[in-house]
């Protein structure tokens, strides 16, 4: 059905009667893509969960709920589909992740085809997307990334398709994918933002306000996020606060001269992206900025629109806040499509850019995949410890850690543990259930995570003594117990440590365990 006259979209872009090279072709392509799933499905299956996969595993492990604290529910979705599948384990949980490349290559492809009509730029995009350590990542490990940048990029192609058909009809799938986004993460409001934009800044595209199609799609996609905002509105907009009350606490110390943050972003962006992906995308989104012509291609527009709103909050995010890297995840696929259209269709005035043009087409993707290659080695078999944060090392042992503590607890006799911080509490009853162990375990702090967990409702309903858990870095003597339960009466006691290895065996980290019996002062339901 059409609704409203309007233009069809622009010729399609250069060199479609050329002959097609050979990496073109879509059974290349598409085998290309098999590929990297499979190796993405050993990888999911060989190593352990990284901290937040298991803190998000627990959503998962217990009854669904229509939302969470830390964000909207979609992971819990994703990961609770692998248990279903395969039972529960690292590769069930990661599964949905894995498949995601899938979907999302497809939609990155048939997106770039519909917008420039160019199959060297519809074939290069899937090629460097996949390839950016962004998405390998990203579609790997499952956190909310992961149904973010697929539900993002599947809104993008149906928006594609409404602008190739004119049917309205592909509001009511946009609508879909878009609520569905904003149930992955809250960066989907960016998205909505930037589809106004595209609406506005085009006259072409003003119709569509006056068509019932985009009001009904627009209401498929609330429908669709109500769970949420219901579950914010009964549990005093907690979720809400946590995630979009850091933008008003940052805003608070807003200072122009602290300008680190900034550089850090942009940095850490060139490292996800690789540099080339990363100049030719901002290179073509400057050339729309700057050319009419340009903005007069509503395909082109609405990959750089969609975009913008996003890409304004999180550069002025970073003036005043640290900015994490994954937070543009969901970007990355049209980013590589105009990134491949700036390689293949655009032809610069200045010699540097013809340079690094050049360079990005022919090493973009044997770097990427050598980016990969390394990434996965050091998940892998981590062969060198780095001097920063690296999230791989935690990628090893916690089936050993669960192993023994359930010997230590049966030696003690004791059948429930309290943990300390949402990681370790994920951790050890995620790998606890993985292994089918007896114990039971408890949250020690952060309480208010855990709306989605039968908490008992006094210390009558924890069955005392208990052994109290705290993860340290494996090389430093114990400090002592943990603060909330520093002055109990009476006092924890020591019990025994428990060393977590690396891949090779070396010590990565470990688990200190103390004995408590029931404290004075109440742990739960004190409030």
């Amino acid at each position: 059905m059409n609704d409203a006259a309007s233009s069809s979209p622009e010729p399609r872009s250069t060199d479609t009667d050329a002959p097609l090279a050979y990496w073109t072709r879509p059974i290349v392509v598409a085998g290309f893509v098999c590929v990297l799933m499979a190796i993405k499905l050993v990888m999911a299956g060989t190593t352990e969960l990284i901290r937040d996969e298991a803190y998000y595993s627990l959503w998962a492990l217990h009854p669904l709920q229509a939302s969470y604290f830390d964000h909207p529910p979609a992971v819990a979705w994703f990961i609770k589909a692998g248990y279903a599948l395969l039972g529960p384990s690292e590769l069930a949980a990661r599964l949905p992740a894995v498949l995601s490349v899938g979907l999302v290559s497809l939609a990155v492809f048939r997106t770039a085809m519909l917008v420039f009509g160019d199959r060297r730029i519809a074939a290069y995009s899937v090629y460097a997307f996949n390839l950016t350590p962004g998405a390998m990542l990203g579609l790997l490990v499952i956190t909310p990334d992961a149904p973010s940048m697929l539900f993002w990029m599947l809104s993008i192609w149906s928006a594609a398709e409404l602008l190739r058909s004119n049917d309205g009809r592909w509001w009511l799938v946009f609508g879909l994918f878009a609520g569905l986004g904003l149930a992955a993460k809250y960066t989907g409001l960016f998205l909505g933002a930037g589809v106004v934009l595209w609406l506005l800044f085009d006259r072409r595209n003003r119709h569509w306000f006056t068509s019932p199609w985009l009001y009904a799609g627009g209401a498929v996609a609330l429908a669709i996020f109500a769970p949420v905002i219901a579950w914010n509105l009964n549990n005093s907009l907690s979720s809400f606060e946590f995630q979009f009350g850091r933008s008003a606490r940052g805003l608070q110390w807003f200072d122009w001269t602290d300008t680190k943050h900034l550089p850090e972003f942009l940095a850490g962006q060139i490292a996800l992206l690789l540099p080339g992906l990363f100049i030719m995308g901002a290179a073509a989104h400057w050339r729309f900025a700057r050319h009419r012509s340009e903005r007069g291609n509503r395909g082109f527009a609405l990959l750089i629109w969609t975009g913008i709103p996003a890409l304004v909050y999180f550069i002025t995010f970073s003036l005043h806040s640290v900015t994490q890297g994954n937070w543009t995840w969901p970007l990355y696929a049209q980013w590589s499509i105009v990134g491949a259209w700036a390689i293949y269709a655009w032809k610069p005035d200045w010699a540097w850019l013809r340079t690094i043009q050049r360079w990005t087409r022919r090493a973009q993707v044997p770097v990427g995949a050598l980016v990969a290659a390394v990434i996965f080695a050091q998940a892998q078999f981590q062969p060198v410890r780095l001097p920063f944060a690296d999230q791989t090392l935690t990628m090893h042992g916690w089936t050993e850690v669960a192993s023994n503590i359930e010997t230590e607890r049966r030696r003690a006799g004791i059948g429930t543990i309290l943990a300390r911080g949402y990681g370790l509490y994920g951790y050890l009853e995620t790998y606890g259930r993985f292994a089918g162990h007896g114990y039971r375990v408890l949250p020690l702090d952060e309480f208010h995570r855990y709306g989605f967990v039968d908490l008992p409702a006094s210390d009558d309903a924890v069955d005392w003594p208990v052994l109290v858990a705290v993860h340290v870095s494996g090389t430093e003597p114990p400090t002592g117990p943990p603060a909330a339960i520093a002055n109990a009466n009476p006092p924890a006691q020591w019990f025994t440590r428990i060393v977590r290895p690396a891949a090779d065996g070396a010590p990565a980290s470990a688990i200190d365990l103390y004995r408590l019996e029931r404290p004075e002062t109440p742990l739960f339901g004190s409030d």
